[in-house]
């Protein structure tokens, strides 16, 4: 009766433990590492030994189970984890997913900084310690793991209440900080996982009734919007990109005629329709208002003298950016309506007057006194926040993050400067990593020396990248060239590929969307180089190989 007492409470433990961690994933990097240390001792205490434990204290004098009991005990906690550790060894599968964080022991051989080698080891612990745990723990039915996804979906849901809070309150000076602690890239991975589970279940039969699939699919709705207005073109990215390549999958197995016709006309609907989109949209971007310099005017409304560079053909939404322009009238006005001086620097730390000379622009104002009265006190606040086009305000809109793209990629082409823009930085980011490859492409540069490595590469190119944000690879697989050389990169990606293939995962639809998802957030992003992104990485990936007894089939 004990005995199956503990082993009920030991298991709502675990659940418990799985609980916690899957409601604190987009939330709090403490609360998924206490939960870690909760299921650690679940972990201790699963094999616990009850009935040799009560044994002990029936069969020897009260004096001998009083002296005895401490040791005894531990004696029998460490002959529980002894028995743990022999289940995890004899799951294959587990064992090589986990052997990830062996190539950062085996990349000690090669570094010199011993203390960032060890605070990247203790950052990738959960690679080794979640498969461990969930491994060698009973599998759970179809109706706890669906529980656990309706959890995960609703604490994403959170996360974007509390964002969209702080983007609609103003409480930020960059977009990608409405997330406060937690990466915003880290969100959109979780926003993108959720609406593939919410839709899931939107389509499966008899699982869910009406009702339920009708607020799911208002919830993925609200999803789909916030990656719009939050700016998130990684998630929208990886989103689009993952269903492509689920209907692409779905368009090869099925066997119904009509559902390959369909899968094909949406295939060529979605993919025609977003390339007239976005060519629109760079077709408006490069678009010139035209402008007859011989008769430009010279004095502003208040008689003071523009200035017009008529040999400067930059523009900001098809609008010339250097004509009409009345310095002594913007400052004027600007120290009307900001605390920020006129010659200091919005909170990009950008050149105010660069700031505001671009939005007046972008909006087809003149850059005087009275296009700064067309600005309202949001459009002033905006500016200080470093905000240099109106179309970056708009809430609903992929058409600002694709100018914000262009614009990128046309200061690099003037100036070959990457910084300010993310593609241009990531690219940079990438010739950077495969600089440091060429030279150390068998053994890498070691668990420790990365940092060190990239910044000796960036002197070594002479990059014009801001020397705050000469950060490293953004790109996981080369991360992992980088450090462990071309052995390391085959076997992560051996021991990311083996486990699912040996256990035939990839005909299961939730592990699948997920292997997906992983797989395109490591083309930009270092996705397990964070807390965050690598507890995010072997929670799921665990927990959708080892812990379900059924598949849920495409």
């Amino acid at each position: 009766m004990g005995g199956t007492f503990f082993r009920q409470f030991i298991r709502a433990s675990y659940i418990f433990g799985l609980a916690v961690m899957i409601t604190f994933m987009p939330h709090s990097k403490i609360m998924i590492s206490l939960a870690q240390f909760w299921l650690a001792g679940t972990f201790a205490l699963d094999r616990y030994n009850t009935r040799r434990w009560l044994e002990f204290f029936r069969n020897n004098p009260l004096w001998k189970s009083i002296a005895g009991a401490f040791p005894f005990s531990v004696y029998l906690l460490f002959n529980s984890i002894l028995k743990g550790f022999r289940d995890f060894f004899r799951n294959r599968p587990a064992m090589i997913f986990s052997s990830i964080l062996l190539l950062h022991f085996v990349g000690l051989i090669f570094t010199t900084d011993f203390d960032y080698s060890l605070k990247d080891i203790r950052t990738k612990l959960p690679l080794f310690l979640l498969p461990l745990f969930i491994a060698t723990s009973p599998a759970f039915n179809r109706r706890y793991f669906y529980g656990f996804m309706l959890l995960f979906a609703a604490t994403v849901l959170v996360r974007t209440l509390i964002n969209s809070w702080n983007l609609f309150g103003g409480h930020f000076v960059d977009i990608r900080q409405i997330s406060r602690s937690i990466s915003h890239v880290i969100v959109a991975i979780n926003i993108s996982l959720a609406l593939f589970i919410l839709g899931y279940f939107i389509f499966k039969r008899r699982t869910f009734s009406i009702g339920l699939k009708i607020l799911f699919g208002v919830v993925s709705a609200w999803l789909l919007a916030y990656l719009v207005f939050a700016h998130s073109a990684t998630g929208l990215v990886i989103t689009s990109l993952a269903l492509l390549i689920l209907v692409i999958i779905f368009l090869v197995r099925s066997r119904k005629l009509w559902l390959k016709i369909f899968l094909f006309a949406f295939l060529i609907f979605s993919v025609g329709f977003s390339g007239i989109y976005i060519s629109q949209i760079v077709k408006d971007y490069y678009k010139v208002n035209p402008v007859n310099f011989s008769k430009l005017e010279k004095i502003s409304p208040r008689g003071n003298p523009y200035e017009h560079n008529i040999l400067s053909r930059q523009t900001e939404n098809g609008n010339y950016l250097y004509i009409y322009i009345q310095l002594a009238e913007l400052q004027a006005e600007w120290s009307k309506r900001s605390s920020i001086p006129f010659n200091g620097r919005d909170k990009k730390n950008q050149l105010i007057i660069n700031t505001l000379v671009r939005y007046l622009t972008s909006k087809g104002l003149r850059k005087d006194a009275d296009g700064m009265n067309h600005l309202s006190n949001d459009e002033i606040k905006a500016i200080e926040k470093g905000i240099a086009n109106v179309v970056f305000t708009w809430k609903f809109s992929i058409r600002g993050q694709v100018y914000e793209l262009l614009w990128g990629l046309d200061e690099y082409r003037k100036s070959g400067d990457p910084t300010g823009s993310s593609l241009m930085q990531r690219l940079e980011f990438w010739k950077a990593s495969w600089g440091i490859i060429k030279d150390n492409w068998l053994t890498g540069v070691g668990t420790g020396d990365m940092n060190e490595a990239f910044q000796q590469q960036y002197e070594k190119m002479k990059s014009k990248l801001s020397p705050d944000q000469r950060w490293r690879s953004h790109n996981q697989f080369l991360s992992v060239f980088v450090g462990f050389g071309i052995f390391g990169l085959l076997w992560f990606l051996f021991a990311f590929l083996y486990p699912p293939l040996v256990l035939g995962k990839f005909k299961d639809y939730f592990f699948l969307v997920f292997f997906i998802i992983a797989m395109l957030s490591m083309i930009p992003e270092d996705t397990i180089e964070s807390q965050l992104g690598v507890t995010f990485f072997a929670f799921f990936y665990s927990l959708f190989l080892f812990a379900r007894k059924e598949k849920d089939k495409i």
